[in-house]
């Protein structure tokens, strides 16, 4: 049996991590971010950072929220480094 690496990465989660800030920079807690169709989400901790993990294939759709906050919906097509998320007041 031959395994190849793209196969095995296949078989493994995909961890996004990140952190939700507001337009001056300021770390939101309480936000929450999930994937679509919403299987696997997470809230933000006080220090605005996530992990969140996921089986779904790439490309996936990552929707941040918070009550004060416009949502943001970004799509991930490839496994990023760390992501920081800007969200505008409402």
């Amino acid at each position: 049996m031959i395994v190849s690496y793209s196969n095995i990465q296949q078989l493994l989660p995909m961890i996004i991590e990140g952190k939700v800030v507001n337009r001056t920079g300021i770390p939101l807690g309480g936000a929450q971010v999930y994937f679509v169709p919403r299987i696997e989400e997470t809230i933000t901790s006080g220090k605005g950072e996530f992990s969140i993990t996921t089986w779904m294939s790439l490309p996936v759709t990552l929707i941040v929220c918070h009550k004060n906050y416009e949502s943001y919906k970004v799509t991930i097509a490839s496994q990023p480094q760390s992501l920081v998320i800007k969200l505008n007041e409402k």
